[in-house]
């Protein structure tokens, strides 16, 4: 263009609002400052709109830089665009303007801010150019003005009415690495705008390309470094960026793990780290009110698959490749369909052989695959396995147990899947084989002689009048037989539902078939399966060795035949006891109840949480005298497992009583009395009478009488009891010994006689205090002092003689000394209270010894809290208290024990009902039912909890979450539950069947939830569809008693032949 052109140009009128144009344009090099440059110009432009002032001097001074600017427009371009250090001295002149147009609202509001309507602020309140954190937020009628810090602020799910009050801002990300092509003077602005907003400000502000930084903008002023680009995903390369607000310290982890893999693949923990942070990952994109969806966590699945995968390939050490392995088609059958997931168990069928864990999971695949499941091929699997585990086993401990762990599965998939009489009698000849065999002086006990004893069917162990077989074999076989047993008949069922008349008589069949029949007994005829054969269980049997049926293969067979019978173990002196107790196909864990309590207007928050505790509930609870034998004030071992009992109750109380007194196993005595005591409470002297006769010299089983005594409110029985075992010398040794002297301060204590809890405890060194109790009279301080030195020294010399459990003894009686004598107590007191925190501090001061031994994760630690916590519950239970400092202690016990059922028991009963927040649900979503802590018992326990604490909605999403979850998916107990608790309310049952249905998807070897279709949901079930799930259970080879066509015809038959009458 000429000058000429030039000169007779129409010129643009410029206003105070808009700049004109650079003409200078960027160079090459420049792009990537120039693009800089044009977000910064938008957010100047953008705030400038938004910060007008009202002082006109500023518009005067607006209007001669405006003139001035035109000036410089008009002369020729001399130099390109200037940098950041000038144009910083010509912005520091003003950055106020005139508002122009003013607010609407004010007119239609008015200024009293009563009137004006409640509004949100642009930005969630976040002040410009503070980064986010100084934020205005409103408190009553005032607006405040507050600083947030890392992790504070609303979460993304938090809700203000029908609202979110989340403000999805992304924040500035500071880069790890800066790029090699920035430059030092690009850092002196800061954005303070998202990454979206200004793409969408650079699109609408094309005309603007090449403009410099705005002389208002207020980035020039600023002194700190900031990201230029949020918006690439950059984990992997090395320009990688954290965003300190959103991506924290998960998304610095997930970077770092992703490095450590790229650059070192064969770094097998670090890709299992990777695999377990995608959870923490997860966990992270919910909350307590909305957990994650299936299609999230299917997704996380296929991610995690896909690394491991990855790690797979890059494993060299055969141990590396196994741990891999198991993770890899744990988590790929999640996702993989079944026929896939079959073929992929195929191709490593060597590598299974030789992995138990990865054998055990081919097991859960082949029983909860629906689509394959058959109950003959997977009892062969056992048995396979059994039959590979005894064919190496020799003289290892770890083979003997594995093959325990087979036999309790086997058994368990045999009572399942409805033939419970087969499952009952192998364990019968098991425990027989093993427990009750001859001596090496004595001939013929082999595989032989044991066939002859079980066909001749005389009484067998569990049942009246047992001997055993080494009683068969010493009298050479000459054992009568007992008499034939008669047949109950099942009770009549008045219902016109054909279907529904066959479940009722199969059940009752099915009750009545729980021990194996004998030949000559009733309705064998009919049911020949009844009668077991030793053709039938000989491949499940094997002994073990003498030497190791004394230790811990011996213990995990006791405990796997408790687990079988739907109790808790007495040892658990085992990782495979540990894991069979937990495992969701062997536990018998079950929610007890599933009425939800009713609120009314009229219900007292106070009077609902000072109601106690649920003490029957089933307890994941470390073994003490204290919960065998107790009243109705504490905790039961047994819990409620005794009112739903898979085996008859009479068979377990026998096969413990002829162990305890025929096969000398003195170690479960106190068990099977606390059994005894547990079933028939009043008749607990008989047996009690009978195992101090066989065992004199046991201190422990004397303290159990007396605490059973006491427990039946016999309180002169069992003090008697406990003074007489306390003048025998044989008896008041050791920690047995001092046991007898604690438990009765312990009864002194809850009748409130302090001063005799005090002589008591100290009598048990200094025995001339016996005389002091009788005349009631004070103990000195001196005594006192001797008493705890003592109790101390007693401590030190068990812990260091690797003695834990007598330890805890003497540690019980150091925290109830301190409570009854120590001065200074800094808690709420009453007279009839002691010192609560001098016993904590004594019980936190014995936890930090048994953490620096090694021991803080044994079951004597677990004991000692356990008492730890009955002393809070007493003293709070017998005057004030405050109730943060009980959730206090008891958040420190759940630290070491996530699941003891105790101390979650105890939290509970410690929440405040005055709060809307559920201070036990926060609990159990923080630090209890998180992946490293999971287990059944602790599912059982929050849906019990939503249950007597929630609603229908609360409970039935416990559910969910539990039956969601990787230990409770396939678990029979809680499907049964959910879908009888779905049943009994009114405004769950159109889901029902859909329900069922899953459950039956999970858990095809079960008999009981199919069952669930002919009772509890008949009334939604159709008949074809009846007919389906009959055939299902005949096609999968379940275990039925009667021909549901043949009774369906003789049934319809018959009820014509009645009315024709």
């Amino acid at each position: 263009m000429s000058d000429s052109e030039s000169g007779t140009k129409l010129v643009v009128p410029k206003f105070s609002s808009f700049k004109a144009r650079d003409p200078a344009r960027p160079t090459k090099a420049d792009g990537g400052k120039g693009k800089q440059r044009e977000r910064s110009q938008s957010r100047d432009r953008h705030r400038d709109k938004r910060h007008r002032s009202h002082h006109s001097q500023d518009s005067r001074r607006r209007e001669e830089r405006s003139s001035r600017h035109r000036e410089r427009q008009a002369a020729p371009a001399q130099e390109p665009a200037q940098g950041p250090k000038a144009l910083l001295e010509k912005t520091t002149s003003s950055a106020f303007v005139i508002d122009t147009k003013g607010d609407h609202l004010i007119l239609k509001y008015g200024l009293d801010r009563a009137k004006v309507p409640a509004y949100y602020r642009y930005g969630g309140g976040r002040v410009l150019g503070t980064a986010g954190r100084l934020v205005i937020h409103r408190e009553g009628p005032r607006d405040q003005f507050s600083l947030r810090f890392p992790g504070d602020g609303v979460g993304l799910f938090d809700k203000d009415g029908l609202r979110s009050k989340s403000f999805r801002l992304t924040r500035d990300p500071i880069r790890l690495r800066a790029r090699a092509s920035e430059s030092d003077e690009d850092d002196t602005f800061l954005a303070v705008g998202s990454s979206k907003k200004r793409k969408q400000e650079e699109r609408d502000s094309e005309s603007e390309d090449d403009e410099g930084l705005s002389y208002r903008s207020i980035e020039g002023k600023a002194k700190a470094k900031a990201a230029l680009e949020s918006d690439h995903d950059s984990s992997g390369s090395e320009d990688e960026v954290v965003d300190l607000e959103h991506d924290n310290p998960l998304r610095w982890k997930s970077i770092q793990l992703n490095r450590q893999v790229k650059d070192h693949p064969g770094d097998i923990d670090a890709w299992m780290e990777l695999v377990d942070h995608q959870d923490d990952l997860q966990r992270a994109g919910e909350t307590i009110d909305e957990r994650t969806t299936a299609n999230t966590a299917h997704s996380f699945s296929e991610i995690k698959v896909d690394m491991l995968e990855s790690a797979l390939s890059n494993a060299i050490v055969a141990e590396d490749r196994e741990i891999v392995l198991v993770r890899l088609m744990r988590e790929g059958m999640k996702i993989w369909p079944s026929k896939l997931a079959a073929k992929k168990w195929s191709e490593i069928e060597k590598e299974v052989e030789n992995n138990f864990e990865l054998w055990r999971a081919h097991l859960d695949f082949a029983m909860s695959n629906i689509s394959s499941f058959q109950y003959d091929d997977v009892k062969q699997m056992l048995l396979d396995r059994l039959r590979a585990v005894l064919s190496r086993a020799g003289a290892q401990e770890k083979h003997w147990e594995e093959a325990i762990y087979v036999f309790l599965r086997t058994t368990r998939l045999m009572h399942d899947s409805g033939y419970k009489e087969l499952a009952v009698a192998a364990w019968q000849a098991l425990l027989e084989f093993n427990f009750f065999r001859g001596g090496s002086e004595m001939p013929g006990t082999g595989m032989e002689a044991f066939r002859d004893f079980w066909e001749s069917e005389v009484p067998r162990l569990g049942e009246e009048d047992a001997k055993g077989w080494k009683y068969h074999m010493s009298t050479g076989g000459q054992v009568e037989a007992p008499e034939p047993r008669k047949d109950n008949p099942v009770a009549d069922i008045a219902t016109r539902d054909a279907y529904k008349a066959w479940a009722h008589y199969e059940l009752g069949r099915a009750q009545s078939a729980k021990l194996p029949a004998r030949t000559m007994d009733d309705g064998t005829e009919d049911d020949p399966f009844r009668v077991v054969m030793i053709s039938d269980i000989e491949p499940l049997l094997f002994m073990v060795p003498d030497a190791l049926l004394q230790g811990r293969p011996g213990e995990l067979l006791l405990d796997a035949f408790l687990i079988f019978c739907g109790l808790p173990p007495l040892f658990r002196s085992t990782p495979l006891a540990e894991l069979a107790f937990d495992d969701q196909f062997t536990s018998s864990s079950t929610v007890t109840s599933t009425a939800v309590r009713q609120a009314t207007l009229l219900d007292d928050p106070e009077e609902v949480r000072r109601k106690p505790p649920s003490f029957s509930r089933v307890l994941n609870a470390a073994l003490s005298p204290g919960l065998l034998f107790t009243g109705a004030d504490w905790f039961q071992y047994f819990g409620s497992s005794l009112t739903n009992l898979p085996v008859e109750m009479a068979f377990v109380k026998n096969v413990l009583k002829h162990l305890v007194h025929e096969a000398e196993a003195e170690s479960l005595a106190l068990y099977y009395l606390g059994f005894s005591f547990a079933s028939e409470r009043p008749l607990v002297k008989k047996p009690a009478k009978a195992l101090l006769k066989k065992y004199p010299n046991n201190a422990d089983l004397y303290n159990a009488y007396a605490l059973a005594e006491f427990a039946n409110d016999n309180v002169d029985v069992g003090k008697k009891v406990l003074v007489s075992a306390m003048e025998a010398p044989s008896l008041s040794v050791g920690a047995p010994g001092f046991q007898l002297h604690k438990s009765l301060s312990w009864e002194e204590l809850k009748a409130g006689n302090r001063t005799q809890a005090i002589t008591w405890l100290c009598s048990a060194f200094d025995k001339s205090l016996r005389q002091a109790q009788a005349d009631h009279g004070s103990i000195s301080p001196a005594v006192i002092l001797k008493t705890r030195q003592e109790i101390v020294a007693h401590i030190h010399q068990c812990l260091y003689e690797g003695r834990a459990n007598d330890a805890a003894v003497f540690i019980e009686g150091l925290t109830l000394l301190s409570y009854l004598t120590d001065g200074g107590n800094t808690e709420p007191t009453s007279g009839a209270q002691g010192n609560i925190s001098a016993a904590m501090n004594a019980i936190e001061g014995m936890s930090a010894e048994f953490k620096s031994r090694g021991d803080a994760n044994t079951r004597s630690h677990e004991r000692m809290l356990q008492f730890g916590a009955q002393l809070l519950y007493l003293n709070a239970t017998r005057g004030p208290f405050r109730r943060i400092y009980l959730r206090e202690q008891l958040s420190k016990f759940l630290d070491f024990f996530p699941r003891n059922s105790i101390f979650l028991s105890l939290a509970e009963w410690a929440d405040s009902s005055l709060r809307v927040i559920d201070e036990t649900r926060q609990l159990l979503y923080d630090k209890i039912l998180i992946k490293q802590h999971d287990c059944l018992s602790s599912r059982v326990f929050s849906i019990e909890h939503e249950i007597s604490r929630g609603n229908a909605n609360t409970a039935k999403a416990a559910f969910e979450h539990a039956l969601s979850s990787d230990v409770c998916k396939t678990n029979t107990g809680l499907w049964i539950a959910y879908l009888r608790f779905s049943y009994a309310h009114r405004e769950l049952r159109p889901k029902v069947k859909d329900l069922f249905y899953r459950g039956l998807r999970h858990c095809p070897w079960s008999k009981d939830i199919m069952m669930e279709a002919f009772c509890s949901l008949i009334r939604y079930m159709k008949s074809d569809e009846l007919r389906s799930v009959y055939n299902t259970m005949t096609g999968k080879g379940l275990r039925l008693h009667l021909d549901m066509d043949e009774f369906v015809e003789r049934w319809r038959r018959d009820r014509q032949g009645g009315d024709g009458k």
